[in-house]
């Protein structure tokens, strides 16, 4: 029996995901217009002495508590999992001591204490004392009640709210998360934020691919096409097919199209066929992030040796903070190599001759205009004798990270026939 045909756009993890899902009942054919396919498109190594050691950028860290339909994924493909260390060091942007921890991991529980040379300082109880107060209340919200409000309304009327904690630990926090600003946080269907915070991530601490994003594209790419350098110009349909035009001129007719890269690429692709449905793609705002890995250890206030492997550099002036990690500290295979880091929106100069990559990212930021929008691009795959389809971190619900990228795919799998395999 021959198989209906099936194009992928993207190959982020939503699109390595939908194609992996969809591959034994559709001949699947996936394009993506970077070298190599796209969750793997920006690595570096960071080894020496001739020994080669990988690393993904940004790194992708994930909590059972929150990445549920991830976990059952990487289990499912085989991909083994390792933990990684992120606790965090937050210091003004002149150097002065906020609050520092360190995480210890007994079994599948990780807990966290006090970690600096003033860690019975006054304020650095407060804030440890609030963290915990923090994490606890959170999860006695009960999500209905906050439907209607963004997450900086319910910072006013949340009467658990520690002002001092929110805004020097808890804003940096989520502003390296979700790679935007303070205000866009704020913005943030409250329910949005307030599950991922109730979500365990305190206690259960975070994990990593233990030999990274390579194997995972390895593993999830096997059983269909992928043709690489790839740009996709045009995408039209009828009620019989869809037909792909790539910027080279080379053209190709499916069955069924998943477009599953961002919305401000996904928008234009369709744009001639279908211009209002193109417009609620151009009006998902999305935030610009720049992450440097680098070996300039002075862009920390201190050494790097007596800190936690996360470092905040907090400006209350400024929308965002820098977030530095060192991946000696976090990741048991750059233990050995020479100091390096990984450093998301520097406010510093870092020396350029010993920076070893710069990658600009984008990423959708969440609101309830936003939700109106992907509501009408949800809707449009409702519609009889469809045939493309949409799947992206923006649209699987949550914060717009991996997990959101994996239900997504999964949702358009299910409506295409496909039973989840987990």
């Amino acid at each position: 029996m021959v198989k209906p045909t099936l194009a992928v756009i993207g190959s982020g993890i939503a699109g390595l995901s939908a194609a992996w899902l969809l591959k034994d009942k559709y001949q699947v054919t996936l394009f993506e217009r970077h070298t190599k396919p796209g969750m793997g498109a920006y690595a570096v190594d960071v080894g020496n002495d001739g020994k080669r050691v990988e690393i993904d950028i940004p790194l992708r860290i994930i909590t059972s508590g929150y990445y549920h339909e991830l976990f059952k994924l990487y289990r499912t493909l085989g991909v083994e999992i390792e933990r990684t260390d992120h606790a965090g060091a937050f210091f003004t942007h002149t150097g002065g001591d906020v609050f520092h921890y360190k995480n210890y991991n007994l079994g599948k529980y990780s807990f966290s204490f006090l970690n600096s040379p003033k860690r019975l300082s006054r304020t650095n109880v407060q804030h440890g004392m609030a963290a915990i107060k923090f994490f606890h209340d959170i999860k006695k919200v009960n999500l209905v009640d906050v439907q209607t409000l963004t997450f900086g309304e319910f910072l006013i009327t949340w009467p658990h709210a520690n002002t001092s904690f929110i805004g020097h630990i808890l804003m940096p926090m989520l502003s390296t998360i979700c790679t935007c600003d303070y205000d866009s946080i704020k913005q943030y269907p409250a329910a949005i934020i307030v599950d991922y915070l109730a979500c365990g991530v305190a206690e259960e601490g975070v994990w990593k691919a233990t030999h990274g994003v390579a194997d995972i594209v390895a593993k999830i790419t096997q059983g269909y096409d992928v043709k690489t350098h790839s740009q996709i110009a045009d995408i039209s349909s009828t009620d019989k097919e869809v037909k792909l035009l790539l910027t080279s001129g080379e053209d190709y007719t499916f069955d069924h199209v998943v477009i599953a890269t961002q919305p401000q690429h996904a928008g234009p692709m369709i744009a001639a066929n279908k211009p209002e449905l193109s417009h609620h793609f151009e009006q998902i705002k999305f935030a610009t992030s720049e992450m440097v890995v680098h070996r300039d250890s002075s862009i920390y206030p201190r050494p790097w040796q007596d800190i936690s492997p996360v470092c905040y550099s907090v400006d209350l002036n400024q929308q965002r903070p820098m977030a530095t990690v060192c991946l000696n500290k976090s990741m048991p295979t750059v233990k050995d190599c020479l100091p390096v880091f990984q450093t998301w929106h520097p406010t510093t100069t870092i020396e350029p001759n010993k920076i070893l990559a710069s990658v600009t990212f984008e990423r959708p930021v969440m609101s309830f205009e936003t939700v109106l929008h992907i509501k009408e691009i949800q809707e449009s795959m409702q519609k009889k004798d469809n045939r493309i389809w949409f799947c992206g971190s923006y649209l699987g619900g949550g914060i717009p990270l991996l997990e959101a990228g994996v239900r997504s795919s999964l949702h358009v799998a299910n409506q295409l026939g496909i039973t989840t395999p987990w």
